[in-house]
C-alpha cells in the first residue's frame, strides 16, 4: 500500500502543476513552473532514484478511509508489520514535493480526473481519494459504482475522481465462440471522453495464461488467433489505444498519462 502511494505522489507531482490557468500566476508561481518546466527536460530524472525511510508517513490511515478496497486494507486483514508503509521515493537529483491535498483541491477544483486499466489504477484511484480524504475528513463526498465505472466526488471542491476497469484497454467481448480480445478495437472509450486527467495502465494480465487467461481468441482485423506472442499482442493493443488517443483526447483540455508495469499480487503463500 505505501509503495503504491508513493507511485502516486510520483506522477501527481508531475501533473500537480499543469492545471494553474484557473488563476492569474504570482511571480513566485512563475518561477516555480520554469524551475519545473528545466527539471522535466531533463535537468532533474523524476524516474532515477530511490526508496527511503521516512517515519512520517503513511499519508493516510486506512481504517478511517471510507473508499479503500478491502483487499488494500492490509491491517486489516492480518498483515503484522506495517515497515513497508514507512518509505517514499526519493529522486536522486531533486526534491519530490510531498502531497499536499489542499493544495491539489484548490488546483483541481471542478476538475476530473480518470484512472483507466487494471488492479494499479484501482489502487491509484483508492490511494489519490484516501490522501485527500485524510486532509478533509468532513467534507462531503459520494461514492457511486456502476459496472466497470466507479465515482468518487468531493462535493465541496467539485472534485471527481474515476476509475475505469478494464484490463487490456482494447475491447474484451463475449461472443459465441467464447471470450474474445480484440486488438484492434476499443468501444469502452466513450466513457474517458471529457477529462481533465486521464491515467491509463495496462500490462499485468497481458501476460497471463492457462487458467489465469481471461481471454480464449485474441481478434485482429476481424480474423481470430488462438494465441499470438504476448509482447506482439501489447504492442498491437497500445498502437490501438495510441491512435484512439490521438484522435479523441485535446492536449490543450485533458493531460494524459500511461504506466505500464504492474506488480504480482502477494496473495498469503509462498
Amino acid at each position: 500500500m505505501g509503495s503504491m502511494s508513493q507511485g502516486l505522489l510520483l506522477f501527481l507531482s508531475l501533473f500537480i502543476p499543469l492545471f494553474c490557468n484557473h488563476h492569474k500566476a504570482t511571480a513566485s508561481e512563475d518561477a516555480n513552473a520554469t524551475i519545473l518546466s528545466r527539471k522535466l527536460s531533463g535537468r532533474c530524472n523524476w524516474f532515477h532514484g530511490k526508496w527511503v525511510y521516512d517515519a512520517s508517513y503513511p499519508l493516510y490511515n486506512p481504517s478511517t478511509c471510507p473508499f479503500i478496497d478491502p483487499q488494500f486494507n492490509c491491517q486489516k486483514y492480518g498483515r503484522p508489520d506495517k515497515q513497508y508503509e514507512k518509505y517514499r521515493w526519493q529522486p536522486f537529483s531533486c526534491p519530490l514535493p510531498r502531497f499536499n491535498a489542499m493544495d491539489f483541491l484548490t488546483r483541481y477544483r471542478g476538475k476530473k480526473i480518470m484512472f483507466v486499466g487494471d488492479s494499479l489504477s484501482l489502487n491509484q484511484f483508492n490511494s489519490l481519494a484516501c490522501m485527500i480524504h485524510s486532509w478533509v475528513p468532513n467534507t462531503r463526498t459520494s461514492f457511486t459504482k456502476n459496472s466497470a465505472l466507479s465515482t468518487i466526488t468531493f462535493q465541496d471542491y467539485g472534485l471527481q475522481l474515476f476509475l475505469y476497469r478494464t484490463a487490456y484497454l482494447v475491447d474484451l467481448d463475449r461472443e459465441k465462440v467464447g471470450r474474445v480480445l480484440k486488438i484492434d478495437s476499443i468501444k469502452s472509450g466513450d466513457a474517458w471522453r471529457g477529462m481533465d486527467v486521464l491515467v491509463f495502465n495496462t500490462w499485468h494480465w497481458w501476460t497471463h495464461t492457462g487458467n489465469a487467461q481471461p481471454w480464449d481468441y485474441i481478434q485482429e482485423r476481424g480474423k481470430l488467433y488462438k494465441d499470438m506472442n504476448r509482447f506482439v499482442a501489447y504492442y498491437k493493443g497500445l498502437t490501438t489505444w495510441a491512435r484512439w488517443v490521438n484522435l479523441n483526447v485535446n492536449p490543450a483540455q485533458t493531460k494524459v498519462f500511461f504506466l505500464g508495469i504492474s506488480p504480482v499480487h502477494y496473495e498469503g503463500r509462498d
